[in-house]
C-alpha cells in the first residue's frame, strides 16, 4: 500500500503548488479534485492543453501517481439535464486524467448522493443512473468509484453492496471512506471484509462523535477512529493500492486553516500508523 493525499485539503493552493510540497512531506500519490469552484484552478476548463503537458511533466519529475480524480458532486438527481451534465463531465474528467498520466484504466470518484430517509424510494432509480455511468465509463474507458456517506442515502454496508450489486458491472466500484462506515456504527473489520472486494478508490479521515448525537470530521488523528485496526484490516483484505488522506471541508472552511500544516500533519499520523500497524508501504 502507498500513501496519497487529495487535493479537496488544499483549495487555495494550485495543483502545481501542491505536487512538490507533497511530494517532498513523502506522499507517493495525490488524488486531483476537479468540479470544484472554490478551489484554485480546479475546475475542468482551467486544464487547457499546455497545463496538461505541464502537469503530466511535473507529476513523473516527483514521482507521484494518481489515484483517482475526485470531482465534486453526486450521482443522484431527479434533473435529466443535471444527470447529462454529469456524464459529460465524466467523459471530460477520464481524458484528463489520461492526459495528464493516469497509469491504467483512470478512477474517477463521486459521490453516490440522494436523501438518507428515501433509500427505499429512490434505490432503483440510483441504480439506473449508475447504469448511465457505466454505459459512458465503457466507452471512455474509466471506473467510476461512487462514495458511501454518512447522511446520504447510500451511508451503510448493506446499501452499497446492494446498488453494486444491482449494477454489476467493474466500470462502478466503490470509493470507500471508511469513517462514514464508522460513523454509521459498523465495526472497522466487518465493513473492510465486506467491502473491500468492491473497492476501486480509499479516503480515510477522522471524526468525533459527541453525546448530543453530532458529529465532527477532523485530521486523521484527532479522533476516534482506529486507524491501525483500519490498515491492517485492508492488509489482510489484499489492498495494495493507495490509501488517500481527505481533509474535510468542516477543516478546510474553518477560519485559519493552514493547508500544508493539515497535510504534514496526515502524513505523520498514517506513516506512524503504517509502523505501528506493521503494514509495508510499497
Amino acid at each position: 500500500m502507498k500513501i496519497a493525499y487529495g487535493t479537496y485539503a488544499t483549495p487555495t493552493l494550485t495543483l502545481e503548488e501542491a505536487i512538490p510540497l507533497l511530494a517532498g512531506m513523502g506522499y507517493e500519490g495525490i488524488e486531483i479534485c476537479v468540479n470544484a469552484p472554490k478551489h484554485r484552478g480546479a475546475m475542468l476548463d482551467d486544464f487547457t492543453p499546455e497545463r496538461r503537458v505541464a502537469i503530466r511533466s511535473q507529476l513523473a519529475e516527483y514521482g507521484l501517481g494518481i489515484p483517482a480524480l475526485f470531482m465534486l458532486g453526486g450521482v443522484w438527481t431527479t434533473d435529466g439535464a443535471a444527470h447529462r451534465a454529469n456524464l459529460e463531465r465524466m467523459r471530460v474528467a477520464a481524458q484528463l486524467a489520461r492526459d495528464i498520466g493516469a497509469e491504467g484504466t483512470p478512477v474517477l470518484a463521486m459521490g453516490f448522493g440522494g436523501p438518507r430517509d428515501e433509500w427505499e424510494q429512490i434505490r432503483g432509480r440510483l441504480a439506473g443512473l449508475l447504469g448511465d455511468c457505466v454505459r459512458v465509463a465503457r466507452e471512455e474507458g474509466f471506473i467510476l468509484a461512487a462514495e458511501a456517506h454518512s447522511g446520504a442515502a447510500v451511508d451503510r454496508t448493506e446499501r452499497i453492496t446492494w446498488l453494486l450489486d444491482a449494477v454489476s458491472d467493474p466500470h462502478v466500484r466503490l470509493h470507500f471512506d471508511i469513517v462514514h462506515l464508522f460513523l454509521a456504527g459498523e465495526k472497522i473489520e466487518d465493513s473492510v471484509r465486506a467491502l473491500a472486494p468492491y473497492t476501486a478508490h480509499t479516503h480515510i479521515t477522522d471524526a468525533r462523535r459527541h453525546a448530543d448525537g453530532s458529529r465532527e470530521l477532523v485530521l486523521l488523528g484527532q479522533g476516534e477512529l482506529d486507524s491501525v485496526a483500519y490498515l491492517r484490516a485492508m492488509d489482510a483484505a489484499g489492498w495494495t493500492g493507495f490509501i488517500t488522506l481527505e481533509v474535510s471541508m468542516m477543516v478546510w472552511g474553518a477560519e485559519g486553516y493552514d493547508p500544508v500544516a493539515a497535510a504534514q500533519y496526515s502524513y505523520d499520523t498514517l506513516s506512524n500508523a503504517f509502523a505501528e500497524a506493521g503494514v509495508v508501504r510499497g
